[in-house]
């Protein structure tokens, strides 16, 4: 679930201005944006595997840290967003009352992330850029969080922590390439979208290449590129002005499908700590992963769950 606010000047729209994706922004578009999201395996029943996520994000127009990575590739005009992201990650073995963990299981393991990203917008094109900095072990504050939550929500206490993956630093690169087509009807109105994605993951954390995409329809599409997930690039640039030349869509709604095919060379939460022995469990190198979802928006406010 993602809950994200664009904030903007408070002033009017020339509803005759005309919006390429590589002008200046107007004044009543929005130029940075928070993102909260949450992923947890108790809104499908389940308490094991990927069992929370939880991050929050700002984002902004503008170059940023990172931004000059693009003019490597001869990029000039476009529009540049850089966010700033900080997360935890927590996987748990399928049955958390034990001592003493399934040694054919997967190993309890926490991820304390902080991440900065470079996303790169031109037409219907999308280019992002993620590196991530952290650390996996005790000092991610997994067992507390996890305990900690259990206990409020009357849930069953974790008893296995004591055999969690030691510190160990963490360092990962994340590439994301995305297209919009839109297909049947019209952006501002009801409209059809197929949005293909390619990526890959390089670092102590994922190494991965997938490729996939998302379909979605709805009433007044915002001008974006889908949905995301924390392990991919955490949030995705926010809406902006239509690019047909209409002012900015103030609300709208659509419900999407989508899938991946992955490509797994490694999983340090599957495959164990990189420097020391550690718990391990044999990973299988090709999965496929399947979502769908309801996303909603009023003005500088977007809602999705899937």
């Amino acid at each position: 679930m993602t809950i994200s606010a664009a904030d903007s000047p408070r002033a009017s729209l020339d509803p005759e201005a005309v919006c390429p994706e590589s002008r200046l922004l107007s004044a009543g578009e929005p130029r940075y944006a928070v993102s909260l999201r949450w992923e947890n395996d108790t809104l499908a029943g389940r308490d094991e595997n990927y069992s929370n996520g939880i991050s929050l994000s700002f984002s902004h127009e503008g170059r940023g840290l990172l931004g000059g990575f693009w003019s490597w590739f001869g990029a000039t005009e476009g529009r540049w967003i850089s966010s700033y992201e900080v997360g935890q990650i927590i996987v748990t073995p399928a049955d958390i009352s034990l001592p003493v963990p399934d040694p054919q299981d997967r190993p309890y393991a926490g991820l304390l992330y902080g991440a900065v990203s470079t996303q790169y917008v031109h037409d219907y094109q999308f280019h992002g850029l993620k590196l991530i900095a952290g650390v996996v072990g005790p000092c991610s504050l997994a067992e507390e969080a996890q305990t900690w939550v259990h206990e409020i929500i009357g849930s069953t206490l974790p008893q296995g922590w004591d055999y969690q993956l030691e510190n160990e630093p963490i360092l990962n690169l994340v590439y994301e390439h995305r297209r919009r087509y839109p297909f049947l009807g019209r952006p501002e109105n009801w409209c059809a979208e197929a949005i293909p994605m390619v990526g890959g993951m390089l670092g102590n954390v994922l190494i991965q290449a997938q490729a996939g995409g998302q379909l979605r329809f709805g009433y007044n599409l915002p001008e974006d590129f889908g949905t995301t997930l924390m392990r991919g690039m955490g949030n995705l640039p926010f809406p902006k002005c239509s690019v047909s030349g209409v002012a900015c869509r103030r609300y709208g709604a659509y419900l999407f499908a989508g899938g991946s095919a992955n490509l797994v060379a490694r999983n340090l939460a599957l495959d164990g700590s990189t420097f020391r022995d550690s718990p391990s469990v044999e990973k299988e190198p090709f999965f496929a992963a399947a979502e769908f979802g309801l996303s909603v928006w009023f003005k500088h406010v977007q809602a999705t769950f899937s």
